[in-house]
């Protein structure tokens, strides 16, 4: 293999006014490369960068951290640690108006060098800087299709107010938990965001948005914490406690607005399905569940079809199924941590029984 090289910069190139862009925000010369190259290339670890860059690993490190410190790059823990780039989109609240023109022409070039990782699909991310990582949880909102979920306090909620609205369009469930809201601030909350269909009210905690069952965002907002760094999860299981935590809180939280599930219904967020049927079911509905997942057993993929005989969910001693009535006998399908179960699963459609 040949000598691997840095890209050539060409004077008043797209490259170049990009370059040029960085450094006005506060970065130097080598810091705005190497947020370049991890757009390109990223992720990639501390020695890679080195060897492409070719600059000395301490001065590397030293660049790392500043970058990471502002929130311009993103880390996955391991050995060795693996850096990307944050999306230059974001980037772009942080620039100044007189510089607008300037960094629409850096944003465009940087966006189409931008490609997404191919081997570092899932981890889990820390942002170093509390806005960064706020915007990151809102883009979340982009990728949901089935349901989302969202803890935080009333600032919060208002910054995601857009993303909320969109999602619910697109046919999403948003589930909405926040921290310090009197019965004045719900009356204002529902005044400014009428879109939200579930509301209810608890203590408070961090900053949380899960999407889909698939993809999660945390920011440690206590004021009482030393340091706010916040996470991208991509890892589903620790996606899944995030959701077991809101539905804890969920069952037990103060409501604000909560709209009559419409049938048929969908979930991906196992609890919350359960906790939707129970209480149609206590209203003597007839209910009936199509699930997909996998055979405890065997690990095949399989469907599951027929009357629900009963929503267990049992928070303190972990029981969480449906018992289905397929016609062929009863299955019980827990979510994807199920052990007990016949089957685990990972969609639930809910819808009437004619």
């Amino acid at each position: 293999m040949g000598e691997v090289r840095a890209p050539e910069r060409a004077a008043g190139s797209p490259r170049e006014l990009a370059v040029q862009l960085l450094r006005i925000l506060g970065l130097t010369g080598l810091e705005a490369e190497l947020y370049l190259l991890l757009l390109e290339r990223g992720p990639l670890s501390a020695p890679e960068i080195s060897d492409f860059l070719a600059r000395h690993r301490p001065q590397i490190h030293v660049a790392l951290t500043r970058l990471s410190s502002k929130g311009y790059i993103e880390e996955l823990g391991g050995r060795p640690k693996k850096y990307r780039a944050v999306d230059p989109r974001i980037l772009l609240s942080m620039f100044t108006r007189e510089f607008d023109t300037l960094a629409k022409k850096a944003l465009e070039y940087m966006q189409s060098i931008s490609k997404p990782a191919p081997g570092e699909k899932f981890g889990v991310w820390i942002i170093r800087e509390p806005e960064v990582t706020k915007s990151r949880m809102a883009e979340l909102f982009e990728q949901a299709r089935v349901d989302a979920l969202v803890m935080g306090d009333i600032r919060f909620i208002h910054f995601l107010s857009d993303k909320i609205e969109r999602a619910v369009k697109r046919g999403v469930s948003v589930y909405v938990l926040s921290y310090s809201l009197g019965e004045r601030g719900a009356k204002f909350l529902l005044e400014d965001l009428p879109f939200i269909r579930k509301l209810r009210v608890a203590i408070s905690g961090d900053l949380v948005v899960v999407v889909d069952s698939q993809l999660g965002g945390i920011l440690k907002a206590r004021p009482t914490l030393p340091m706010r760094h916040g996470f991208l999860l991509e890892e589903r299981a620790l996606v899944d406690y995030l959701s077991h935590d809101f539905v804890n809180r969920w069952v037990g939280a103060r409501v604000v607005v909560d709209e009559p599930l419409e049938l048929p219904a969908r979930f991906t967020f196992h609890r919350l399905a359960l906790y939707e049927a129970r209480r149609l079911l206590m209203e003597n509905r007839k209910l009936r569940l199509r699930a997909t997942g996998y055979e405890i057993d065997t690990g095949a993929r399989v469907t599951v079809e027929g009357r629900v005989l009963d929503a267990v969910l049992e928070l303190p001693a972990g029981y969480a199924h449906f018992k289905v009535d397929t016609g062929e006998g009863v299955v019980r399908v827990g979510g994807l941590d199920a052990i007990a179960e016949e089957v685990a699963g990972e969609y639930f459609e809910l819808y009437e029984e004619t």
